[in-house]
């Protein structure tokens, strides 16, 4: 029952770091997807009374993915039954060119304001709207997002961390007799603390593979599906392979330096 009770010592604190770096891994994976998604949707209108090009825009802002002109012929065409032919007609001729712009990558507020001036420079342009006010709003969301994950996996690494340090040293101790009478017999370092690095190997993997098994079922526990629908953040994005083997490095890496760590500070103290 003891023994049981050690090795649950180690496994939880473990499975709950390895938790919260697989969950930060997959919040930032689907905040960059989501980030993808609104690059490719956001765009930049610009009214113009001179013609505009692709190739001249950018050179101005070297970050322009498109330009394309709005067709504005469509949207004259449903004010025939409104207007007179004469109205039709100068509107045609007076009307402001308008165009889209799409970056290659989504913009901080501050690089969008230079954006902004800048194409506001170009000569014809009347007006350059950007919608700052919304996409402003997404971006303090996604960078908000960012940091509260970074936060929230280094506060839970620490507060693990020590919990697993804390349990090594007591397994430590348990062992330390056993160890120093093999040391009195010549047995290498590595002989001395088998059984501590078995222990702690073999605890790592339970509490990686536990970790996968969560995040395997999340999808039937969470409704991730609905978060997808109504902010457009893709959470059930758990890659088996590369995740799990990711998970087994961290754990055992944890493990054996930390063993390492306390069996070294432990036989020159």
């Amino acid at each position: 029952m003891k023994s049981l009770k050690n090795h649950l010592s180690f496994i939880i604190p473990l499975f709950v770091l390895l938790f919260s770096i697989q969950f930060s891994t997959m919040l930032d994976r689907g905040i960059k997807r989501y980030e993808t998604h609104l690059t490719g949707e956001y765009t930049i209108v610009i009214v113009s009374k001179l013609p505009l090009d692709q190739k001249s825009i950018k050179k101005i802002v070297p970050s322009t993915k498109t330009v394309e002109e709005i067709k504005k012929d469509k949207y004259i065409e449903k004010l025939k039954s409104d207007i007179t032919k004469a109205d039709l007609a100068y509107l045609r001729a007076n009307l402001p060119k308008f165009y889209t712009l799409k970056l290659n990558a989504l913009p901080d507020a501050k690089t969008l304001k230079q954006i902004s001036a800048k194409l506001t420079k170009i000569k014809g342009v009347t007006k350059v709207e950007t919608f700052k006010k919304t996409f402003n709003k997404f971006h303090q969301f996604l960078k908000m997002s960012k940091m509260a994950s970074i936060f929230f996996t280094i506060f839970i690494f620490l507060i693990a961390f020590m919990l697993i340090i804390k349990q090594i040293e007591i397994w430590s101790l348990e062992h330390n007799r056993r160890m120093y009478i093999m040391g009195l017999f010549g047995a290498p370092f590595w002989m001395k603390s088998a059984s501590l690095y078995k222990s702690v190997i073999m605890d790592a993997l339970i509490a990686a593979v536990l970790v996968a098994i969560v995040f395997l079922l999340l999808p039937n526990i969470a409704n991730l599906g609905s978060i997808k629908t109504d902010l457009g953040i893709d959470l059930n994005n758990f890659n088996f392979i590369a995740d799990v083997f990711k998970l087994i490095v961290i754990a055992l890496l944890i493990s054996i330096v930390s063993v390492t760590t306390i069996i070294l500070k432990q036989k020159n103290s």
